[in-house]
């Protein structure tokens, strides 16, 4: 339970403004906030991140967008979301980062807070260069994410400006991880007329020109990413791809009902956990459908949530704390839809802040706050993600291979449950029963049963939960 004691706790442990800023090495080495490492990154962050929608995005009158930015920095937090796609998000977070010194042409640039910040945004756009196809390229909205955040906003960028992250954003269907990696493979070599996104940001985080698409050379982001809200399979594909491990991080969906949908927990988070990749959770509160809002993406101010909590609902605390104990997560990014600097328990950025670096979430917790969740609110929240249950593996083959057969298969995807085993069938008779693996490659998953086992049933590949 969160309370006045707890969150004055907390308030105590976090560092004052302008005072915060230490090297990018864990926090709590310093006597400061808990930290997690964002995969191979190497990069350590608070588990409670800042996400760049509700009022930073859509501000309700007498909200200040700027000020919220710049007192999340002031806190500790030191992962910033935001995106192309969220309107005035990346001109917002300029303007803090201007009250703050991070723009690195302007007197007083602090450079040791600049390095302690994990600054990520988003491209929506599937190409890089597309005769043809109509809207910015992913290239130009990289340009424009540094310009509105680290220059004028006008197409200046200045020396030293980078960001830590640009990721593609929202990858929903199989053809659009198929765009986004035109060219992957002609590197080096002649590149097609179209090139994808991810493709050409490889060049602008390496300082290559591979693509032509980096006459000069620019490095202007360190690592890459990819997000998603409704299919892990769709994350899966795109993980399954980068033969190269080009994409380090992975924001994905994920709340106390994810289990009542195709559980991201169980599907595409054990893929990027086993590649090492670092996992950010979003919409843990299902953009303010936990709250009241209808179940529909937010579209105006009048959407933005502004208080902490709701009488009879669930309380934030739980829904803060749920994804942070799924196995791999590294920070949860939340909206901010007010702070409130005299009253703390009116502060969502405190109050929820408090709850996330509350401790470790064990399963019996998550199990608990489950229950309350769909007492209290149902299963129909996550109206952004998949619902399906256990789909049994596809492309089942069985090949002899001298006294050997070699069956090979696709994944599996679990519903409610983890996959646990892979039984491996001919006809009634169970051959062996293969513990459960991530398939990390386009390339199936494999076992070698004896050819005089196999007798003459039919080879099938069952997914037990």
């Amino acid at each position: 339970m969160i309370n006045r004691r707890k969150i004055l706790s907390v308030l105590g442990a976090l560092p004052a403004a302008g005072l915060a800023y230490q090297s990018p090495t864990p926090a709590k080495a310093h006597g400061h906030l808990p930290q997690r490492v964002l995969g191979r990154t190497g990069r350590w962050v608070v588990p409670y991140a800042f996400g760049g929608q509700a009022s930073v995005q859509r501000t309700p009158e007498g909200i200040d967008p700027v000020d919220i930015v710049v007192r999340v920095v002031e806190q500790g937090v030191n992962y910033l979301d935001t995106a192309n796609g969220y309107g005035p998000s990346q001109v917002n977070m300029g303007e803090a980062f201007k009250r703050l010194k991070l723009r690195p042409h302007e007197p007083g640039y602090d450079a040791a807070l600049r390095e302690r910040l994990f600054i990520a945004t988003k491209t929506g756009r599937r190409f890089a260069h597309a005769p043809g196809v109509e809207g910015p390229t992913a290239v130009e909205e990289l340009r424009r994410s540094l310009t509105q955040m680290f220059g004028d906003g006008a197409g200046f960028i200045p020396e030293g400006a980078y960001l830590d992250s640009i990721q593609i954003h929202n990858l929903s269907q199989m053809e659009q991880v198929e765009q986004v990696y035109l060219g992957y493979n002609e590197r080096g070599g002649k590149m097609p007329e179209r090139i994808g996104a991810l493709t050409a940001l490889i060049d602008y985080r390496d300082g290559t020109n591979y693509t032509g698409l980096n006459p000069e050379r620019k490095k202007w982001v360190r690592h890459l990413g990819i997000t998603g809200h409704l299919s892990s399979a769709v994350l899966m594909n795109a993980i399954h791809r980068d033969t190269g491990d080009h994409l380090d991080t992975m924001l994905i969906a994920l709340n106390a009902n994810d289990r009542a949908y195709g559980a991201h927990q169980y599907n595409a988070i054990p893929v990027a956990r086993a590649k090492g990749m670092g996992i950010i959770a979003m919409k843990i509160f299902s953009d303010g459908t936990f709250y009241g809002k209808e179940a529909r993406f937010s579209r105006n101010a009048a959407d933005t949530y502004l208080e902490v909590g709701k009488p009879g609902m669930v309380a934030p605390a739980d829904l803060v704390r749920y994804p942070l104990g799924v196995a791999g997560v590294s920070c949860a990014i939340v909206g901010i839809g007010k702070v409130d600097r005299a009253n703390a328990e009116k502060d969502q950025l405190v109050t929820n802040m408090t709850a996330a670096l509350d401790g470790t979430v064990g399963e019996a917790e998550m199990l608990a706050i489950e229950k309350r969740v769909r007492a209290r609110h149902g299963l129909d929240t996550n109206y952004f993600q998949d619902r399906h249950g256990l789909k049994q593996p596809t492309d089942v083959k069985a090949v002899k291979d001298g006294d050997r057969v070699r069956v090979t298969w696709q994944t599996a995807f679990a519903g409610a449950e983890p996959v646990k085993t892979y039984d491996i069938m001919a006809g009634s008779k169970r051959l062996a029963s293969v513990p459960f693996r991530p398939q990390l490659t386009l390339d199936p998953l494999e076992f070698f049963v004896p050819a005089a086992e196999v007798g003459g049933g039919e080879v099938r590949v069952v997914a037990v939960a």
